[in-house]
């Protein structure tokens, strides 16, 4: 039974139709990738699926009892709330399920005798066993190691989510729903923001989760390591694809190369009918033959009832520009000699020393938090041909994209912003944003309205524009869809220049790097080899900083086990405490009654041998007394064993 169903679904905002009779469905242990071009309706149809969206027409139904996780790009969260919090609110019925088992114990604890206590007893062993078998004992364990694997520092756990950026947050709000161990997962680009190894880490999570998972995504290492099926949204309409990214590649190219057989046949066809009806007409004028002209009619009727083959039409708007080289500098492009860098008392270098020539293609590679765009950031402000440290080739043309983008002012237009880039004439300038896929109509847009593929292409135009012939670019395919990554990357290798680039996207650097820079120790350390074959070395030699307890099961089952006895025994000493706390409150009531008693007795004692008294009476009122006074002692004792325990 499918988990969630979509029928016939339609969106618009008022405007254009975004979506339009889509059917699809989400069925057990699915893993599916969702692709198509930025703005196509991908993060909107993950919503519907999500019901965080009312369709214009149409349904979606989720099946009964179907707990649904979704990520967005943008993360909600209470302001003030410390992101270890925030991870625990994904364990919400977990936390209703310890209280109502302390509730449970206290209760065995308070209880008057057996009668009462054995129903309770079964309600406890019911409880601790729902626990166990929910790992309710393991969460603050399981909460460090998923935000540890994906690349959250120890030093940011406790720190308010108020204070992290956009990225930082993406990262977090995986984290939280990854941790909610849903049956359906709805990550909208759960990737943009990970690191290599955090990428790692979440393939390894997709392929043992039980959960069914669809992603919106344009990594496609990530599609070729999980997908199962890929969702082809395009021109307002899904096409199912059954296997990974690769996979679909293959069979669109078949199906678009057997549909453009089918067409070409089809026209042939359609050719030769309307060849012959044209001739049946001619020949029906000449001779007054009405036999003939029926049949050229009923000839061209069959053409009419004909299922008609579309044309292939896979033409999408492409960027129509390449990147100028401003010709050859030297020999150096970049030397780094003994970098020290430091935020306050963190260094993340020391004595770092780089070299990269004319022509060299480097990747930068590092976990999120290493320096990397720190280093860009501090050869783009402070480098130059004077400066021994972060030396640039005398020659040197530097043209750089930054992802943070703090070069673009959001509040100019599109129209401003291009007439003061390219220094022409508005016809002119204007040009350049055509070349890349923005409209007339976005002219008077502010750059502050769009969205991150936007500006990345824009980005993109200002380094066509600039002649440069030394690029450093900080995660150029973040935000861009897989067919712009695609001219993206058919651009730089057209690029004759140095090129020196960070990013995660295995893809993007397997074709365009032949030597890789790894952040390691506040070191630069060089490695003379394209990127694969570092990366399978890196795998081989277990260079992993982050051994969690999901990749190594083993591990896992060792860390479990010990949570689970750390639990058990925080669960033991409470309820001995609890014990304790009942046993000392008893003791003091029975120490109070009995010394009242023994007061009592102490007091009538005198007048019990008094004239006219009973001696027999006063002689069991001696036996009582001293039968008092023995058990208040032992009482006594009790009482300061039971108070030392509970000091301890």
């Amino acid at each position: 039974m499918p988990l969630i169903t979509a029928s016939g679904l339609r969106m618009h905002f008022g405007g254009p139709v975004l979506l339009d009779g889509i059917n699809v469905k989400v069925e057990p242990g699915a893993r599916i990738g969702m692709i198509g071009r930025n703005g196509t309706g991908k993060s909107t149809l993950l919503k519907l699926l999500a019901q965080k969206f009312e369709p214009t027409d149409g349904s979606v139904v989720v099946g009964p009892g179907t707990r649904v996780a979704y990520q967005s790009q943008e993360l909600d969260f209470e302001p003030g709330r410390t992101v270890f919090q925030e991870m625990e609110r994904a364990f919400a019925t977990h936390r209703a399920m310890q209280e109502e088992l302390r509730g449970v114990e206290e209760a065995v604890a308070d209880a008057a005798g057996d009668d009462e206590r054995r129903p309770l007893l079964r309600d406890l062993e019911r409880l601790q066993a729902e626990q166990e078998q929910a790992g309710v004992y393991d969460i603050e364990r399981r909460i460090e190691s998923v935000l540890s694997s994906l690349g959250l520092p120890e030093s940011a756990w406790h720190q308010p989510m108020d204070g992290f950026s956009g990225g930082e947050r993406n990262v977090i709000g995986l984290a939280r729903v990854v941790l909610s161990d849903p049956d359906v997962l709805l990550l909208d680009e759960p990737s943009n923001h990970l690191d290599m190894e955090g990428v790692e880490w979440f393939i390894d999570f997709v392929k043992k989760s039980k959960a069914a998972i669809v992603m919106v995504s344009h990594n496609r290492h990530l599609l070729d390591a999980v997908g199962k099926e890929i969702w082809e949204l395009r021109r307002s309409r899904v096409t199912a694809w059954t296997g990974n990214y690769t996979e679909f590649t293959r069979q669109k190219a078949e199906a678009l190369a057997r549909q453009e057989r089918q067409f070409k046949a089809q026209q042939r066809l359609i050719e030769r009918i309307e060849f012959q009806a044209r001739r049946m007409k001619d020949m029906a004028n000449a001779y007054d033959d009405p036999g003939q002209a029926k049949r050229a009619k009923a000839m061209l009727k069959r053409v009419e009832r004909m299922d008609k083959v579309e044309r292939p039409d896979d033409n999408e708007r492409t960027f129509g520009a390449a990147i100028k080289s401003a010709g050859r500098h030297g020999r150096i492009a970049l030397s780094i000699r003994d970098f020290s860098f430091a935020y306050d008392e963190r260094v993340l270098f020391d004595g770092a020393e780089l070299e990269i020539e004319y022509g060299d293609r480097v990747c930068l590679v590092g976990n999120n938090g290493s320096g990397k765009s720190t280093l860009f950031s501090q050869i783009l402000e402070e480098g130059g041909w004077d400066n021994r440290t972060l030396r640039l080739g005398k020659s040197v043309n530097v043209g750089d994209y930054r992802q943070l983008r703090e070069e673009l002012d959001e509040r100019e237009t599109l129209e401003d912003w291009a007439i003061r880039t390219t220094r022409q004439p508005p016809k002119q300038a204007v040009q350049l944003l055509h070349r890349f896929l923005f409209t007339r109509e976005d002219l008077a847009r502010s750059i502050g309205t769009l969205s991150g593929g936007e500006k990345s292409r824009l980005q993109l135009a200002k380094l066509v524009h600039d002649d440069v012939n030394f690029l450093m670019l900080d995660e150029p395919t973040n935000h861009l869809d897989i067919q712009a990554c695609e001219q993206l990357e058919e651009m730089l290798q057209d690029f004759a220049g140095t090129l020196f680039v960070i990013s995660h996207d295995r893809y993007f650097l397997d074709k365009l790097v032949d030597r890789v820079v790894e952040v390691k120790d506040k070191k630069l350390v060089a490695h003379p080899m394209r990127f694969a074959p570092w990366w399978q070395q890196k795998v081989a030699d277990g260079e992993f900083g982050r051994h969690t307890a999901l990749r190594d099961r083993r591990k896992e089952g060792v860390e479990k086990e010990d949570a689970r006895l750390a639990f058990e025994d925080r669960r033991t000493r409470q309820r001995e405490l609890n014990r304790l706390r009942n046993r000392y409150r008893d003791l003091e009531q029975r120490i109070t009654k009995l010394e009242d008693r023994v007061g009592d007795m102490e007091a009538r004692l005198e007048s019990a041998y008094g004239p006219g008294h009973d001696p027999e009476a006063a002689e069991t009122l001696v036996r009582n007394l001293r039968a008092g006074r023995t058990e208040l002692e032992t009482l006594y004792a009790d009482w300061e064993s039971v108070a030392a325990a509970l000091e301890d």
